[in-house]
């Protein structure tokens, strides 16, 4: 699928290659909506933000991935925690804690634990209009790490399947399909044939404003698509606090017609959003 066999790196290579400072080790996203959408489709090559590397693993189970799964990331310590989560899963059965993982990689990652009462606090700086902006309550987590340098990790921290033996081998059956690369997705295009996956999920991803920039590299990013391909992306209800097009879910809904996408409004759940790609003649 991508134009160079040697960017293709697996769980015990990315343990090698990957380390740094984490800023995501949990998502709040609801994984059950992930596998409600993917496990009725036929999504054998996915292309996925990797984060803390939940979203991932929960596709696996849910079916998809059965080609290759690829999660890439602008920072190595994401993918690290990803592999070193799966590998982990795969000997142990079990979902790892943060703590443990920085036990047994010592000097690997790092991070440090987040104070969301400090945001709580503090305003943004629109350079735009010029006002000073207070963050709703549901933007505190989320921007509490750009703020504070801190982690993300929630008080249980795991997906909810990790208690749920039947999921949790499905997902340890499938870990093999996981294939990593250190770059954003943006930037995918480069790497990966047009029309060569049939799934990319994009997380809720922050953009202080709407640039034309963005917009051309998502048209970009859609044409990875075969016909017929979808793309699955998390719209945080508090990315609107700074004005429309902030995020990639938004500026997809806003230009679907023009990226030659159309959206599911059947499948628009729990803040998930849907596009698939028109096939000819659509």
């Amino acid at each position: 699928m991508m134009e160079k066999d040697d960017r293709k790196i697996g769980i015990n290579k990315a343990l090698k290659c990957f380390g740094g400072f984490v800023r995501y080790y949990d998502t709040t996203e609801p994984l059950t909506q992930i596998i409600a959408l993917v496990s009725t489709g036929d999504y054998r090559n996915i292309l996925a933000c990797c984060g803390g590397g939940d979203q991932a693993l929960t596709m696996l189970g849910a079916g998809g991935g059965r080609g290759s799964l690829w999660v890439v990331d602008i920072n190595p310590a994401q993918l690290f925690v990803l592999a070193a989560k799966a590998s982990f899963l795969k000997k142990n059965n079990l979902m790892p804690s943060f703590e443990q993982l920085h036990r047994a990689y010592p000097g690997r990652i790092t991070a440090f634990k987040k104070n969301i009462r400090c945001l709580r606090q503090m305003c943004f700086y629109n350079t735009v209009t010029g006002r000073m902006i207070a963050p709703p309550d549901s933007l505190a987590e989320k921007y509490s790490i750009a703020t504070d340098n801190g982690m993300f990790c929630l008080p249980e921290s795991g997906p909810f399947w990790q208690k749920d033996p039947l999921f949790t081998a499905r997902v340890r059956a499938r870990l093999g399909r996981l294939h990593f690369a250190r770059m954003d997705i943006f930037d995918s295009p480069d790497y990966f044939k047009q029309g060569s996956l049939d799934l990319i999920y994009m997380s809720d991803i922050f953009w202080p404003e709407a640039l034309t920039y963005y917009q051309a590299k998502l048209a970009r990013v859609a044409g990875l698509l075969r016909p017929g391909g979808r793309i699955i992306t998390y719209l945080d209800a508090g990315d609107d606090f700074m004005g429309e097009g902030v995020s990639p879910g938004r500026m997809l809904a806003q230009q679907a017609r023009t990226l030659a996408l159309k959206m599911d409004t059947d499948n628009v759940s729990g803040g998930y959003l849907v596009f698939e790609r028109m096939r000819r003649g659509e």
